[in-house]
């Protein structure tokens, strides 16, 4: 058995930068997964990527299987003849499926639910040339591609088309056929700087022949040198760098030899707001930019595909391109100060939010309302929310976030400092739309929160009222995106507000007989995802949410949360947990409806069982401050718990004494699930 590395190279057209990291990086997971399956013992898989490749590098790969074991089981005995004992048409296309023509090469295996025949055999491994082909095509099949393209006569579909196929063990090429194509050895060089076509010597020397020919196809390696480029740049110029990530991966994507230059352009455009110029430098040209002491620099950093002998012509020739960008954002930041938001608000009409659930200017309303009347039960400016909350959208139909649409909300915070709104309005305009990610900013302070609340609670609420909840496969309106920006806010604002009345607020705000019952289980069911991020077990989410006290005043089931969280590693948990699965399981298997109303003491015959009742009827959760008092409070009752199962047997033979221990038990679970269900803790 032979190991050698293993090189595949697909050359395409000009791949999508935006989406190039997340390809390659699936391109290894699927084909290390492909590989394991097959059983082929490999070393380290590498994706290597630029614009125009995506290559394998898959090290110390043996050349064949280990020799494999059949076993497959086939119809029962009694199925497997006819009247007649002639083979049915079941075994016949059994015996077909593992390429057999005599019923004595099959065994008889003996179960308990009878006989059936089996096929056993050993087998030589497949050869990798006989196994590349087919993994191959499994790996590509399952990319992130939303779209697929054909190209020419083939039937063959790829995310772009492919120019070019490289396949070699080792030294030698290992020929599969993708794509309509043949594979060999030749690969391309950087499209300006090489001579073009060149051949690869050999598996191991791909990275560093590509080198010879001006590509770095190492993606991490390019990041790498983009990111220090940036830095030094940002060290020259005295400033600090702002660096977006998500950039940087489209940036390294965009270019196989990476030069890093730094351009200016006219402080005049510093008049406009930086999110303007950024957005303009950044979703135009995928421009970087720099700032110091917080305010925005005339200086741009951008990144040729080129080692150009005269540098200069280059940044000379990006800051001609920017001008008129910057100059466009002025015209349109100018533009749209000449109205106010209350004038744009009248705009929103004619703007659609969902066909269903009417404009834009019918949202503006309803967040208004709602926001005033979160505002209220924050004890907050009711007002202030709800004028923030009418101008919030009022952005959309301007020409500069028709230009940048990233500016939501953004724009319309500085055009409401421009129209001299009160800066509580304003920020609330501004951090309606937080948070935009996963991890990203909250919006600040109770208008603000009010706000954003408002305008998520308000578009959940219409989406699962018109009965389009997200599937597992769209999401066009961000719903979950929208309720996990709904639990951050209240439960990292510490805002004590109950989600599950705004939600009942918001639906008759609708008027349209909503229900809403099945957002708020959705809103609750998004607390698993949220806790996981916080590598908080389920076990315990789902102990807090069965509880009693569960409401959907989401900051206090974090309280109940966090405190179990802490309680589940404490010495005491395991036995109370213990006690009240015992518990749980016992009323399980009793008929809880023929139970008395309350526990009879003078049924009681074993002091025990009157401690235990005693102690529970005396313990009032309500009067302890915290949840951590009421847990400990709890964990007092684990003696007398622990006491009355080792005194006295429950399921005593007398109905009447058997029942009443019933009933204690079930006071018993009712005063711990007065917190949460502890029974459902690991």
């Amino acid at each position: 058995m032979v190991t050698d590395t293993l090189l595949i190279e697909i050359g395409t057209e000009e791949l999508p930068p935006k989406s190039l990291n997340k390809l390659r990086l699936s391109l290894a997971t699927n084909m290390r997964e492909q590989l394991d399956e097959a059983e082929l013992a490999h070393g380290d898989v590498h994706c290597h990527a630029t614009p125009r490749r995506l290559a394998l590098v898959i090290e110390q790969l043996v050349d064949q299987q280990p020799d494999q074991h059949v076993e497959r089981r086939g119809p029962a005995v009694k199925a497997a003849y006819d009247d007649q004992g002639n083979p049915s048409k079941a075994l016949a296309g059994f015996m077909r499926s593992c390429g057999i023509e005599e019923v004595a090469q099959l065994e008889i295996l003996q179960t308990e639910k009878g006989e059936w025949l089996v096929y056993r055999a050993d087998r030589p491994g497949a050869s990798l040339p006989d196994l590349l082909p087919l993994m191959l095509e499994n790996a590509l099949a399952t990319l992130p591609i939303e779209r697929r393209m054909r190209w020419g006569n083939e039937r063959a579909e790829f995310i772009r088309p492919v120019k070019w196929l490289v396949s070699l063990y080792g030294n030698q090429e290992l020929p599969i056929e993708l794509f309509g194509l043949k594979s060999g050895r030749k690969s391309m060089g950087h499209r300006f700087m090489s001579d073009g076509e060149f051949e690869l010597a050999g598996a191991d020397v791909y990275v560093d022949t590509c080198l010879k020919h001006y590509v770095k196809v190492d993606f991490n390696a390019r990041r790498q040198e983009i990111s220090d480029g940036l830095e030094e740049i940002a060290v020259a110029e005295d400033a600090e760098l702002a660096l977006d990530l998500e950039l940087l991966d489209e940036v390294s994507a965009l270019v196989e030899w990476p030069v890093v230059l730094a351009g200016h352009f006219d402080e005049a455009f510093l008049t406009v707001p930086a999110e303007v110029l950024i957005s303009a430098m950044k979703e135009h040209q995928r421009y970087f930019h720099l700032t110091k002491n917080g305010e925005l620099l005339p200086t741009f950093i951008t990144v040729a595909n080129i080692a150009s002998p005269e540098p200069a012509a280059v940044i000379a020739g990006n800051e001609r391109v920017i001008r008129p960008r910057l100059a466009d954002a002025a015209f349109f930041f100018d533009q749209d100060t000449k109205s106010s938001l209350e004038q744009k608000v009248g705009q929103l009409g004619s703007v659609v939010f969902q066909t269903d659930l009417g404009t834009y200017g019918e949202k503006a309303t309803r967040i208004a309302e709602l926001a005033g009347y979160i505002a209220g039960q924050l004890d907050a400016d009711s007002k202030l929310a709800n004028r923030a909350g009418l101008l919030a959208k009022a952005d959309l139909v301007s020409d500069l976030v028709g230009e940048f649409p990233d500016l939501q909300g953004v724009m319309g915070g500085y055009y409401a400092l421009n129209d001299r709104e009160p800066n509580e309005v304003a920020k609330g305009i501004a951090q309606h739309y937080r948070p935009s990610q996963s991890g990203a900013e909250l919006p600040e302070g109770k208008i603000a929160s009010a706000v954003a609340l408002a305008d998520k609670i308000d578009t959940l609420t219409g989406l699962f009222g018109i009965d389009q909840p997200p599937t597992g496969s769209r999401d066009p309106f961000a719903l979950r995106r929208q309720s996990l920006g709904v639990i951050r806010i209240c439960i990292e604002n510490q805002l004590s507000l109950d989600i599950a009345e705004c939600v009942t607020k918001s639906a008759e705000l609708y008027d349209k007989g909503f229900s809403v019952e099945p957002l708020k289980n959705y809103i609750v069911d998004r607390l698993d995802g949220y806790y996981k991020d916080l590598h908080i077990s389920k076990d315990v989410v789902d102990a807090a949410v069965a509880g009693q006290a569960m409401s959907m005043n989401l900051l206090m089931v974090n309280e109940i949360i966090q405190a179990l969280a802490q309680f589940q590693a404490s010495p005491t948990a395991e036995r109370i947990v213990a006690s009240n699965k015992r518990v749980a399981n016992l009323l399980k298997k009793a008929d809880v409806n023929i139970l008395p109303h309350s526990f009879d003491l003078s049924l009681a015959t074993e002091p025990a069982e009157i401690d235990l009742h005693n102690s529970v009827a005396g313990l009032d959760l309500a009067a302890f401050e915290s949840v951590d008092d009421q847990l400990a409070a709890l964990a007092e009752l684990q003696e007398p718990i622990d006491l009355f199962f080792d005194k006295v047997m429950v399921m005593a033979e007398d109905a009447s004494i058997r029942n009443n221990r019933l009933t204690l038990l079930r006071d018993l679970r009712s005063k711990f699930l007065e917190l949460a269900d502890f029974s459902l803790l690991q």
